[in-house]
């Protein structure tokens, strides 16, 4: 016997009736790690955070990408692009008036030349991208939503996604997801480019995506939880309480960090009802 799901889910969309009008690899990872989070974030509850490592990851991420589409730029130039994204988050973060620890943030742009001499030959050693940033979208079977996303680094036989981190890197299932669903959109390799920059030294750790499928089922799962869940109610505070979710926002995990908003969100949709 067919699902209700599998019958009616192009007739009937939960996700209409709260505002949700497509998926991204952003929500489908921050589902599967903390579904109530999803949930307030659903509700308006939302906070924009700013930390030294994302600004340090944007603003590198810049200066690689007008590297890759100019060969001929020599790397002060790629440096200076670094920077001037780096002025365009410091005037964001000083017109919300927004916490920020600047002095960390300091020390992590002392790495900034290093970082782009030790990469920036090796990304060119791909060729030039046909795109960047470029806006993708893919269909989930028998959901009503499609998937959306921008993808870094696009060339002709790949899709390329940057990260950079501290820690020794290795292909978590959030980038095996955020990539396979590029190569759905696209049709090519998708690879995961880990800047690694501890201390000491600056890296280039590459890790193709290879089980593009069975990651395709799984967010094709997940997809249908986040359907299933909002199907509760058109209304999110009864989808909240139905839900018995128990979320942690006590912020004692540095790895599940809840925003001033987030807590005010989750106060009200978790706890008030008991």
């Amino acid at each position: 016997m067919a699902s209700y799901f599998e019958e009616d889910s192009m007739k009937n969309n939960p996700f209409e009736d709260h505002g949700v009008e497509y998926f991204s690899p952003t929500s489908i990872n921050k589902f599967r790690k903390n579904p109530a989070k999803w949930l307030v974030n659903i509700a308006g509850y939302r906070d924009r955070f700013y930390s030294p490592a994302m600004s340090y990851g944007t603003c590198i991420e810049q200066g690689v990408t007008h590297g890759c589409f100019n060969h001929d730029a020599p790397i002060q130039e790629c440096i200076d692009v670094v920077n001037a994204e780096y002025e365009k988050i410091y005037s964001g973060i000083k017109k919300e008036k927004a916490e920020y620890d600047f002095d960390a943030c300091a020390k992590k742009r002392e790495m900034t030349k290093d970082t782009i001499e030790a990469v920036l030959p090796l990304f060119r050693s791909f060729g030039v991208p046909v795109d960047a940033q470029k806006r993708v979208e893919h269909q989930i079977d028998d959901l009503p939503i499609p998937m959306i996303g921008y993808i870094d680094l696009l060339y002709e036989d790949c899709v390329r996604d940057i990260k950079t981190t501290g820690i020794k890197p290795k292909p978590k299932k959030d980038y095996q997801y955020q990539l396979s669903f590029y190569a759905k959109a696209t049709g090519v390799t998708p690879v995961v480019d880990c800047i690694y920059v501890p201390k000491t030294k600056k890296e280039l750790h590459s890790f193709e995506v290879v089980d593009v499928d069975q990651n395709w089922i799984e967010i094709k799962r997940i997809a249908n939880k986040m359907m299933r869940l909002l199907s509760l109610s058109s209304d999110i505070s009864e989808v909240c309480y139905l839900s018995c979710l128990e979320p942690d926002i006590s912020n004692e995990d540095f790895t599940n960090q809840w925003g001033t908003n987030e807590i005010i969100g989750a106060n009200k949709l978790f706890f008030e009802r008991g």
